[in-house]
């Protein structure tokens, strides 16, 4: 379900200015017209039926029938997800922009960019983190999800430290102590937060998936064909959702 999502320094005001690409989004994108009511929301999870008023202005009133004045008729999910953080080693190029868009659609509760051992960027510019946020904005606007806590980039040993108890590690090759996702899964101990760790285009050391084991996390191997970093977090956070719904 399509969504309009008000900037994140919205201070509740009921008269809201629109900005450039947030004008542009609903006179280009959406073709409204003035007069149109349709609903929004803060990053705060409230929501608004908002009425254009003009090609600069809103007007905000609370609502607590969200799906009354929808931007459109598509269904959304309407249960919860589970809370899933994923940590990925921070990829090439626009690479971060497509994992962070598919991952914001499919409701993941955060995402951290980690610095491994084998990444080639060691973090972001300030264009690039300000893209990553116009990304996530987008993605809760077609989709209705809830915006994802976006972190980063953090180091690896940090991110294992702040990692979930359930948390595991994906691995390119067979280890001693490697597991199939769904047998992963099965082992979980009915913790409330999930953690899953992607590496770069080169995967995670030895020494990496070593620190993250003595943890107690588990070492997965996708029984897939070989994935491209990007792929694999995909692939990942859609079957760890439906795997965790059962």
């Amino acid at each position: 379900m399509r969504i309009f999502l008000l900037s994140g320094d919205y201070n509740g005001d009921r008269i809201y200015t629109l900005r450039a690409k947030e004008k542009q989004y609903l006179s280009k994108v959406l073709r409204l017209e003035r007069g149109t009511v349709f609903t929004a929301k803060d990053r705060k999870e409230n929501y608004y039926k908002a009425e254009l008023i003009d090609d600069d202005t809103l007007t905000l009133d609370s609502t607590e029938n969200p799906e009354e004045t929808l931007l459109d008729g598509l269904s959304g999910y309407k249960g919860e997800f589970f809370p899933i953080t994923m940590f990925i080693s921070i990829l090439k190029g626009k690479k971060n922009e497509l994992v962070v868009k598919a991952l914001t659609e499919m409701g993941v509760k955060k995402i951290v960019f980690v610095k491994t051992e084998f990444v080639q960027e060691k973090d972001f510019t300030v264009h690039q983190r300000e893209r990553l946020e116009s990304i996530v904005r987008e993605a809760v606007q077609q989709s209705g999800a809830k915006s994802p806590i976006l972190e980063g980039p953090i180091d690896f040993d940090k991110a294992i430290e702040e990692a979930p108890k359930n948390s595991m590690i994906l691995h390119q090759s067979t280890r001693g102590r490697t597991l199939s996702l769904t047998s992963a899964v099965k082992n979980m101990d009915g913790e409330k937060e999930y953690g899953c760790f992607i590496g770069p285009e080169g995967g995670f050391s030895n020494s990496e998936c070593e620190k993250a084991e003595n943890r107690g996390f588990a070492t997965v191997l996708l029984n897939t064909n070989i994935l491209r970093a990007e792929t694999a977090a995909i692939y990942t956070a859609a079957s760890l959702q439906t795997l965790l719904q059962g």
